[in-house]
């Protein structure tokens, strides 16, 4: 908050592992919710939902999101 540099990238250097770790089990566990929301035996339902076309669109922005979020998590330990 004092623009202490030093603490900064100590805090980083010291935490850094473990949030990615969580942040990385967070986004996996999201990513296979969406993959079983987006699975084929919803589709039938449309007759009853008539909102499931827009549902299903979110769910595949949201994915499409976690793809390029999972995909910076990669990057950030190669």
């Amino acid at each position: 908050m004092m623009g202490d540099e030093a603490t900064k990238q100590s805090y980083y250097e010291r935490f850094f592992t473990k949030t990615h770790s969580v942040l990385q089990k967070h986004v996996d566990y999201l990513m296979n919710e969406l993959d079983e929301l987006s699975e084929n035996s919803w589709r039938k339902d449309i007759d009853r939902n008539p909102r499931l076309p827009l549902l299903m669109r979110h769910n595949e922005f949201v994915r499409n999101t976690f793809e390029l979020v999972q995909q910076n998590l990669d990057n950030m330990v190669s």
